[in-house]
């Protein structure tokens, strides 16, 4: 039997998969098959998976090369290539969880919009490494248009976690997987903005993913090596929204003040050559070089001024569609 939905989990941390395995085995509506890609990890992934047989439809493969330590996109792309013809993915994780009602609600919001989006979202809840509770993220407004969604993401009005959205089938294969950026970083967001495009992500109400926060996450990690790569990551994949974006008024906007936010978040961690190849990476692309000092003057010569005026740069992104 074809169930209408696949999980995907591209696992390779054994520490949290316990809780996210048990929160998928709590599901009060089972219509889905979750399928775990093992990326050769040296940890006991298989036998935390064998203790769930009797619990879940699972599918289990464990790879013979590990693939996400080069290239975490590819990784994810060869999970969902272990799953069926289930009409829509949620590529989850092996650290999250989800409330047991989250497929339940996620049915009856495809049903009720009479299946008309290709990506729909949960909104998130953070929790700490022993799964409490730490803060809610800002919810997603009932349907939200693309530019909205990047420009919320830009600005930090909303944030974005690949583990809440879920995604048809149909459109997956439409654009060939995943946008693609060193570390995934940036490719989450890339790809739901191509996914939903007119239509726009559409929130599932009544039911939240919980996002673990740990030093386990490559999120905090702001080694030298890993942030250079993450800024030039980001900065690929500011210079593709740009052209993506280039009809709306307001994308440079837009993205100067994203790019000042990235420079002054990674300045401390990167080399001073990195900063200097990513001032003119961005300004090849997006012109108004004249911008430059003011940039530096925000970015980086006057230490945490943008974060004491970011609370104020709301009118550069204008208002959100309810």
């Amino acid at each position: 039997m074809t169930h209408r939905l696949a999980i995907v989990i591209p696992a390779y941390k054994a520490t949290f998969l316990p809780a996210a395995l048990d929160s998928i085995a709590m599901q009060t509506c089972k219509d889905f098959t979750l399928y775990v890609g093992d990326d050769c990890s040296p940890e006991p992934i298989t036998d935390i998976v064998e203790q769930y047989r009797d619990k879940i439809d699972i599918v289990y493969q464990r790879f013979d090369t590990n693939l996400g330590g080069k290239d975490l996109v590819a990784q994810w792309e060869r999970c969902i290539a272990m799953s069926q013809d289930e009409p829509y993915i949620w590529l989850f994780s092996d650290d999250d969880v989800m409330d047991p009602n989250c497929v339940k609600e996620l049915f009856y919001q495809i049903e009720n919009t009479d299946r008309s989006y290709d990506v729909y979202h949960f909104n998130v809840d953070i929790i700490n490494e022993c799964g409490a509770f730490e803060r809610r993220k800002p919810d997603y407004p009932a349907v939200l248009p693309a530019y909205c969604f990047y420009r919320g993401k830009s600005s930090g009005r909303f944030s974005a976690f690949v583990v809440e959205t879920v995604f048809s089938r149909k459109v997956y294969e439409q654009y060939g997987g995943f946008m693609k950026y060193d570390l995934a970083w940036g490719s989450d967001v890339a790809t739901w903005v191509v996914f939903s495009g007119r239509k726009g992500i559409c929130t599932v109400p009544g039911a939240r993913v919980r996002w673990r926060q740990s030093s386990q996450n490559i999120t905090p990690d702001y080694s030298c090596q890993i942030a250079e790569r993450k800024l030039r990551a980001e900065l690929a994949f500011l210079n593709w929204a740009f052209r993506y974006f280039a009809k709306e008024p307001d994308i440079y906007a837009t993205n100067r003040a994203f790019f000042i936010l990235l420079i002054h978040r990674n300045r401390r961690f990167v080399s001073k050559e990195s900063i200097k190849k990513a001032f003119t990476s961005f300004f090849a692309v997006h012109g108004r070089k004249g911008d430059w000092p003011l940039i530096y003057l925000f970015a980086f010569l006057v230490d945490g001024i943008y974060y004491r005026i970011r609370k104020r740069f709301y009118w550069l992104y204008g208002e959100f569609e309810k």
